[in-house]
C-alpha cells in the first residue's frame, strides 16, 4: 500500500518502511524502484509503507527523520563484485556512522544527481535516521549500463527478494500477515 490511499498531507503511522533504491534506466542498476513499482500494488499490512526511495540521500533523511519508522527494509542493487550476477545479499545494516570526510563527499555527490544504495546508507546513517532494525537487501547486477529491463539472472532474483521482505515485515510467503493467522 502506499500513501497514494490517503489524503494529500496525510500519512498514515508507519511501524515499517520497505524502500526500493534504484538507478532509473540503468539495467540491473534500477532494481530497487522496479521492485517497489511491482510489489506496491499486492497488498501489505496497514503499518508497511512501500515506497521508492530513488532520490538525493538528504531527501531520504529528511523522510526517515519524519517517519520514524520502528523498521526498514531497504531493496537495490549494488555492484559490489564479490558475487555472481543475481547474488541476493540480506544483512542488518551496522549503524556506526561514516567519518565526516565521507559524508560529505556523499552529500556532494546526491547533490550532484548521484542515487544509490550506498550513499543512502552513509547519510542516514551519520544522522542516526535509520532504527536499530534496519535490514538491507541487495542484487549483485551484471549490467550497469543504459537501458531497461533486467538481465536473466537479476530478474530471477525478484521473487526471492520478495519473500524475503515478506518475512522482515511479518508475513507469510503468501503475503498473509502473521498477525492475521494468529488472530491477533
Amino acid at each position: 500500500m502506499s500513501d497514494v490511499d490517503h489524503a494529500p498531507g496525510e500519512r498514515r503511522a508507519t511501524r515499517v518502511l520497505v524502500g526500493g533504491i534504484g538507478l532509473p534506466w540503468m539495467r540491473d542498476l534500477d532494481f530497487g524502484t522496479q521492485f517497489v513499482r511491482r510489489m506496491e500494488v499486492l497488498d501489505w499490512p496497514d503499518d508497511v509503507l512501500v515506497e521508492d526511495l530513488s532520490y538525493a540521500a538528504h531527501r531520504v533523511l529528511h523522510l526517515l527523520q519524519e517517519l520514524q519508522p520502528a523498521k526498514v527494509v531497504l531493496v537495490g542493487a549494488m555492484p559490489r563484485f564479490t558475487d555472481v550476477a543475481g547474488t541476493v545479499r540480506r544483512y542488518v545494516l551496522d549503524l556506526s556512522p561514516p567519518s565526516d570526510e565521507e559524508v560529505q563527499q556523499r552529500l556532494g555527490d546526491a547533490a550532484g544527481g548521484t542515487i544509490d544504495l550506498d550513499h543512502t546508507l552513509a547519510v542516514g546513517r551519520y544522522w542516526k535516521a535509520f532504527p536499530e532494525d534496519t535490514v538491507v537487501i541487495e542484487v549483485e547486477p551484471a549490467d550497469r549500463t543504459f537501458g531497461l529491463g533486467f538481465t536473466d539472472s537479476v530478474e530471477e532474483a525478484m521473487e526471492p527478494v520478495l519473500a524475503m521482505v515478506r518475512e522482515e515485515v511479518g508475513m507469510d510467503k503468501d503475503g498473509v500477515s502473521r498477525a492475521e493467522v494468529s488472530g491477533s
